[in-house]
């Protein structure tokens, strides 16, 4: 029987053989300290990968289940990496929801800890992800590679939709020009969404120490992400080494009808009028008034308007629950311990406590971070957390 946690934070079990009590307590104690859960709505935690290895989902609120919610896709390090962007082997996994048949998929020349390969799924029976400078489609029953030609890029924006599959390349990073990118999963076409050079025709904000902006060839486009409804791209914009310089992107489709504001940290769409994020800078470019304020979980409209404020606590990594009833995030960077917590939309006072652990070195200097995400049908909670001083693993709670 597996053990669980009162709300007061002790570990309760239940019919259990003094053996498995003593191991349990001492597991808990050490990797976690406390833990506290709120009696409602009742979680358990279930490990999706093994011991002896790191393993990884994709980025923050791309979930891992296939668009039937019936398989997972996660990769697991042959290799653990240890430098900030260090590539090492790895292999592409599946697995059935209920956490039976783990098959592997697919050998990878690399994966990093940042985001593994950024797997994501295209449909119920293909995977797309990024292997170190390339895109590969993979068979998501067979592993059989799908795409038939080379790719180079930069990476991937976070989910397909309608089969369209975007991605992102720099200078030096991919074959093509700096700028956006959008692929056909089912004819292998692709085309420039937005270029820098169309980017650098509107204004960036006026508040930018312009002596500080890196040219235009070396701005970096990223975490591009499709709207609800598919008629609009986020992404977020690197326009220098600097944190004002990280901006918010929005264009339609087809890269008409840019916009370009200030980014909320790890923005996220929350409907097809609307972005929800931390709270960096406010539209004007300054701090918010109250330190407090900061990095606070926000709604923003497509002009940087800010329409909600205080959603939640200060936060970090960030998901949305389909029905936009939950969000969850765990602690800013470089805290110890990290506390993972889930939110009810709206009710920041109810918030429930899924882990405080040791980052250990795992999380903030290898960046195995949380990168939460939920399932399809809003039911799960997935993410990752250190199994111990040497390895990441990759986890999902059930949320009754």
């Amino acid at each position: 029987m597996e053990p669980s946690f009162a709300r007061s934070g002790k570990l309760i079990i239940v019919v259990m053989k003094a053996r498995s009590v003593i191991r349990h307590i001492s597991a808990a104690v050490l990797l976690f300290g406390t833990i506290t859960l709120n009696a409602q709505p009742q979680l358990k935690e279930h490990q999706v990968s093994p011991d002896g290895m790191s393993a990884v989902f994709s980025f923050y609120n791309t979930t891992p289940e296939s668009p039937d919610g019936k398989v997972l896709v996660y990769v697991r390090c042959k290799k653990e990496p240890y430098g900030r962007e260090e590539s090492v082997p790895g292999e592409l996994w599946t697995c059935t929801r209920d956490l039976e048949n783990h098959r592997k998929l697919a050998d990878i020349d690399g994966t990093v800890a940042h985001n593994g390969v950024e797997a994501q799924w295209i449909d119920n029976d293909r995977i797309v992800f990024f292997d170190k400078g390339r895109i590969r489609i993979v068979a998501a029953r067979t592993g059989k590679d799908l795409l038939t030609k080379k790719i180079s890029c930069a990476g991937l924006g976070h989910y397909p939709i309608n089969h369209k599959i975007l991605y992102n390349i720099y200078s030096g990073e991919g074959t093509g020009e700096p700028g956006i990118y959008e692929l056909d999963g089912d004819t292998f076409e692709t085309k420039l969404v937005l270029s820098n050079a169309d980017i650098a025709k509107i204004p960036l904000p006026s508040f930018l120490p312009g002596d500080q902006v890196a040219p235009v060839k070396d701005w970096r486009a990223l975490h591009c992400q499709y709207a609800p409804d598919g008629k609009k791209i986020a992404f977020r914009l690197d326009v220098g080494p600097f944190e004002e310089g990280q901006l918010q992107g929005i264009c339609n489709r087809d890269g008409s009808g840019l916009t370009i504001m200030t980014q909320t940290l790890h923005s996220i769409w929350y409907d097809n009028g609307s972005l929800i994020g931390h709270l960096r800078y406010e539209k004007d470019g300054k701090k918010p008034g109250d330190p407090k304020l900061r990095f606070t979980l926000v709604r923003v409209d497509l002009e940087g308007n800010i329409l909600q404020r205080n959603i939640t606590p200060k936060g970090n990594h960030l998901c949305i629950s389909p029905d936009r009833q939950w969000v969850a995030s765990e602690t800013f960077y470089q805290t110890n311990p990290v506390v993972f917590t889930l939110y009810p939309d709206g009710h920041p006072g109810k918030a429930i406590e899924i882990a405080r652990y040791n980052p250990y070195d795992i999380v903030w200097k290898r960046r195995f971070h949380v990168n939460p995400a939920f399932s399809r049908d809003g039911k799960r909670l997935y993410y990752s957390r250190p199994l111990n001083e040497k390895y990441a693993g990759i986890f999902y709670y059930e949320i009754k």
